[in-house]
């Protein structure tokens, strides 16, 4: 227990199951609704199909106190390790989860095999660049695909190791 008493809640970052599916969606579901307006759409995480994704052992969850506050959805390429989603609930959001999540995912990436880490996002949720860039994210590309403005980032694994 901490010095002033206050009792801290464990945080733990797990598989999903299909018991998490409703938990999942709500999480991601209210980390993006906010883009809507500025986007004129949902973002693409809010169409993604949880229940096949989990299925696949593609989602992880950061759970705080046994509650789902945070989701990661993955996708294993041939050559790197796509983020295809990070998503912190909204009342859990400046509490280091992302950060967590983006840590967990690296060491998943490094765990696989992998040099590379890799994500996109559409460019009205360029705040979460900087969080991205304080992980050694480099921003390597942008397009539009129908009709979101994307910018990809991407990690070198390999050249991070070698700067430690």
């Amino acid at each position: 227990m901490p010095i002033d008493g206050t009792v801290m809640a464990l945080v733990d970052i797990r598989i999903a199951v299909d018991a998490d599916v409703p938990a999942i969606a709500r999480v991601v579901h209210d980390a993006f609704a906010g883009f809507i307006p500025l986007i004129g759409r949902a973002p693409w995480p809010m169409f993604q199909n949880y229940p096949a994704r989990v299925a696949q052992g593609a989602v992880w969850v950061l759970t705080e106190g046994g509650a789902i506050v945070g989701v990661a959805v993955l996708q294993f390429n041939d050559d790197h390790l796509f983020i295809e989603t990070i998503a912190v609930a909204p009342s859990q959001q400046r509490r280091g989860h992302g950060r967590r999540l983006l840590d967990f995912v690296e060491g998943e990436s490094r765990r696989r095999g992998y040099d590379e880490t890799r994500l996109q996002m559409h460019l009205t949720m360029a705040r979460s660049i900087p969080l991205y860039r304080e992980h050694g994210y480099t921003e390597y590309a942008r397009s539009e695909e129908d009709g979101y403005h994307r910018v990809y980032l991407r990690k070198r694994l390999r050249d991070a190791d070698a700067c430690r």
